[in-house]
């Protein structure tokens, strides 16, 4: 889960009487800065969703969550999803960045006799909180969709397999009539002319650029606390090139020693790290860009292309002209 999911449920909870403190402590979370795009490991993200709940002890919390999570709340991944061109594209690309909103579960879109089903599960988790996450993405789903093509896209049918009972007029409130109760499984159904209704603020050039910078987001995919997220994020930032781990460790506060030492601890060295970046920014500059080589080599700190395609074959066991010709 990205961090500025949490800000939403935090707001969520305080209308509760739920603070802050109560939810994240002990999570080593307390004092982190939340509305910085960085990622949590998915232990963290269900261990503070299940204390939420518990919490809370209200059934209806993710469908309250979901409601709330806007193309805002969502930071880039909302702007990539506002710039897609139809509905199809918003679910596909809602699917490929999933790990930064529910990174515990299997999400899937299938397609089934004229329709396209949107299904989701986490049998390894405990049913409550597998709830909440479908609860969340559902409503989430369907609201902002509404929004992104001013309600001119039919509402999918909802599957819910167990009795709303009490809690119907809350669900048809989000996805009207048509809920199917006490179904087998739990999804959206939508038909297929529902996919190809344009989004409003669709623009392709935006898109291009909100999806790289998606893909450099979920990259960092260590937690939140960890020194090495925060290596990878200081090798991430807008500098002309890549610090040694000497400035890493000043601008951190600590000796380059001890930064060694604490990598060391995490399994990992610096040297892999600014591989690890280089790679994947490799990868974003030979799919999303026409640059030459040579220039892609200076922007990755190589002092010539052939010391850069040796590089890049070490790092994937490909050279950066398959790469590149894959994507054509």
């Amino acid at each position: 889960m990205m961090s500025y999911v949490l800000p939403v449920l935090l707001d969520l909870l305080a209308e509760q009487g739920i603070t802050r403190r109560q939810l994240l402590e002990n999570s080593g979370l307390e004092d982190v800065d939340l509305t910085a795009p960085q990622q949590l490991s998915d232990q963290q993200s269900d261990d503070i969703c299940s204390k939420a709940l518990q919490l809370s002890d209200d059934s209806l919390l993710g469908m309250k969550l979901g409601v709330r999570l806007d193309m805002v709340s969502l930071g880039i991944l909302g702007y990539a999803l506002m710039t897609s061109a139809t509905v199809g594209d918003a679910l596909k690309l809602l699917l490929r960045y999933k790990r930064a909103v529910l990174p515990s579960m299997r999400i899937e879109l299938m397609s089934c006799d004229g329709s396209i089903e949107l299904r989701s599960s986490a049998d390894h988790l405990p049913q409550v909180l597998e709830r909440f996450y479908q609860d969340a993405l559902y409503a989430g789903v369907v609201t902002n969709l509404g929004v992104l093509t001013n309600n001119h896209v039919r509402k999918p049918i909802l599957e819910v397999n167990y009795p709303l009972l009490e809690n119907l007029p809350f669900y048809q409130a989000i996805f009207g009539s048509g809920i199917e109760l006490s179904a087998s499984r739990y999804g959206l159904i939508f038909d297929r002319e529902s996919l190809a209704v344009a989004i409003s603020t669709s623009d392709p050039q935006a898109q291009d650029i909100f999806r790289r910078e998606c893909d450099r987001i979920i990259a960092i995919d260590n937690p939140i606390g960890m020194v090495s997220e925060r290596v990878k994020q200081a090798l991430l930032g807008p500098q002309s090139d890549f610090p040694s781990s000497a400035v890493i460790a000043k601008q951190m506060y600590m000796s380059e020693s001890t930064l060694q030492r604490r990598l060391a601890a995490e399994g990992v060295r610096y040297q892999e790290l600014l591989d690890q970046v280089r790679h994947r920014l490799a990868i974003e500059y030979l799919q999303g860009t026409q640059l030459p080589m040579a220039e892609i080599a200076l922007l990755l700190g190589f002092n010539n292309p052939a010391n850069f395609r040796r590089a890049f074959k070490r790092w994937s066991t490909k050279s950066p002209s398959e790469v590149r010709e894959k994507n054509l």
